[in-house]
């Protein structure tokens, strides 16, 4: 081999073990940055799809399919993070940090979820797979929590308020 490949490789290499241990995955990443990435993966689908909104629509019940579980647990998991701070100022700073770091990427993707939106009310196809979803997920809360309505269609604008 020669010497640009056996570079290739050690860098290759390299950026296996760094991976491995989390250092590009987010295995060390605390749970409200985990909580961000997927907001910033969940944008890059909505992105991609803005004219393609019933695919779209279908990427993002496949990604949401295998990281809603981790995701709540990373909500969880920012909470008790938090609430384990004794200290109310040093409590208050990491719970305004939570915030900011969750916030970034709703704010940045703003646009592109209002566009992915109005294309999916658009498509027929897209908007009736939304819909089933969200009387879906309305009834399972329902019966479980006695009553909740959710608009999927519109949750970016609605975490933004709440945060």
């Amino acid at each position: 081999m020669k010497t640009k490949g056996w570079i290739v490789a050690g860098v290759l290499a390299a950026a296996t073990v760094v991976s491995i241990k989390g250092g590009c995955l987010g295995g060390n990443a605390a749970p409200d940055e985990r909580i961000a990435s997927r907001f910033t993966d969940m944008c890059k689908i909505a992105r991609k799809n803005v004219y393609t909104p019933e695919r779209g629509v279908r990427a993002l019940g496949t990604y949401l399919d295998k990281h809603a579980s981790d995701m709540l647990g990373d909500w969880g998991e920012t909470i008790a993070t938090i609430e384990r701070i004794s200290d109310d100022r040093k409590h208050d700073q990491r719970a305004f940090l939570a915030r900011q770091r969750i916030t970034k990427p709703v704010n940045d993707c703003m646009e592109t979820w209002n566009k992915f939106s109005e294309a999916v009310s658009e498509d027929p196809a897209a908007s009736a797979l939304v819909e089933r979803f969200g009387t879906r997920l309305s009834r399972t809360f329902e019966i479980i929590f006695s009553g909740a309505n959710i608009d999927f269609l519109h949750l970016p604008q609605r975490l933004q308020r709440m945060l």
